[in-house]
């Protein structure tokens, strides 16, 4: 399950080795053991993610509450330093638990589901706290969280109940993005130039139903928040979007309820705050599977999965352009998918494990996700970007 926040943590100098912190046994605040796991990866000098372990598993939850409170500005600063917090051990029993660990944090807006322009069709299980996606046509490709629109959340937390089965996957991928773009840059500069200069454009197909059968399945009237036709142009234009009403992906007839749109233009690449370093802060990547999903647009499922199949140029062309309209090329997103599974680290969830990251690059490597895995995002201040990316 997942949650998400509005307000940004800028990202800060690395903080001592963390090697020496658990030698030591440094603890944050009484209940939080600074630890290791072995998920943990050295990126660009830095350990990511940053470990706490609950020093007392039999607390209550209203005592990580107040301990959450009174140690935030640490929490933070890890956070900020590290890229990612993965919290273990925690007595965090349920949805109630989470939001109230989620709530603990003093000035992080929620970002709420109803709120958001997320793509995924999603369920609320708890005030600040919805499943991650109800989509059932495959896992998912790496991503900044919504930053395929003009809202996007600044932190979002991810909560396991139930694991996955030991060899059924069900880790969740981070990865640096700053480095995707540092990799992209020597291998494809033009790439990199377009994304910079023109940034993105992204098309969007949706009916006027939620389709839990696709990860990208949410109708036009959830996404944008709105009941009729007349309200979601009314939205629309206010936004500078633009759209067609019964046109599919190829200039496919569908029904005339349902919805093409394309965004105003949106960055692609931005400046993590409080650094002059850039991070590559977009949805390409995910694109590769978007345009599988929209070219099955108003059918259920569609007998394909994201994580081995790869759409045409075509498809792609579809489903996002620069903002000049120039083609997105199918071999750099790719590529740009390649490189971050070099790069990725994989968390692998256990029961009661909760982390915090940046809206950053993640994803699910293959093949199953952890059952039950609630999460909320957190509000953006302002239009900042995250420095890490996730599947």
């Amino acid at each position: 399950r997942r949650a998400a926040v509005e307000r940004f943590t800028p990202f800060l100098p690395a903080s001592p080795s963390v090697a020496a912190m658990v030698a030591t046994g440094e603890f944050i605040g009484r209940l939080g053991r600074v630890d290791t796991a072995p998920e943990q990866r050295e990126v660009d000098g830095i350990t990511m993610p940053f470990v706490i372990t609950c020093a007392e598993p039999s607390a209550s939850a209203a005592a990580v509450s107040a301990w959450v409170a009174a140690n935030q500005a640490e929490i933070e600063a890890k956070l900020a330093a590290h890229g990612a917090v993965l919290f273990r051990g925690f007595p965090l029993r349920s949805a109630a638990d989470f939001d109230a660990f989620v709530c603990s944090f003093n000035g992080w807006e929620d970002l709420s589901y109803e709120q958001s322009m997320s793509f995924a069709v999603r369920k609320r299980v708890a005030n600040r706290i919805c499943t991650t996606n109800e989509g059932k046509s495959g896992g998912l490709v790496y991503h900044h969280e919504q930053a395929q629109t003009p809202l996007w959340p600044s932190k979002v937390f991810f909560c396991c109940e139930k694991p996955a089965e030991p060899g059924d996957g069900g880790a969740t991928g981070l990865v640096h993005s700053a480095l995707v773009l540092e990799r992209l840059r020597a291998k494809h500069p033009h790439f990199v130039d377009l994304c910079e200069r023109e940034g993105v454009r992204y098309t969007i197909f949706a009916g006027p139903e939620q389709d839990p059968t696709k990860g990208a399945g949410r109708s036009w009237k959830s996404f944008f928040h709105v009941d009729t036709r007349e309200e979601c142009e009314a939205r629309m234009a206010r936004g500078g979007w633009e759209w067609e009403w019964g046109v599919g992906p190829r200039g496919a007839k569908l029904g005339p309820d349902f919805l093409r749109c394309v965004t105003p233009r949106l960055d692609a690449v931005k400046t993590a705050p409080g650094t002059d370093r850039k991070c590559f802060f977009n949805q390409l990547i995910a694109t590769i599977a978007n345009a599988l999903e929209f070219s099955h647009v108003g059918k259920a499922g569609g007998g394909f999965d994201p994580l081995k199949d790869v759409p045409s140029q075509e498809g792609v062309d579809e489903c996002v352009r620069f903002g000049d309209g120039t083609r997105v090329s199918l071999e750099v997103l790719l590529d740009a998918k390649a490189i971050c599974d070099e790069l990725a680290l994989d968390v692998e969830w256990q029961v009661r494990a909760l982390s915090c990251a940046p809206s950053s690059p993640r994803a699910t490597p293959p093949s199953h996700p952890p059952r039950h895995n609630p999460s909320h995002p957190i509000r953006r201040q302002a239009m900042w970007p995250s420095s890490a990316i996730t599947r």
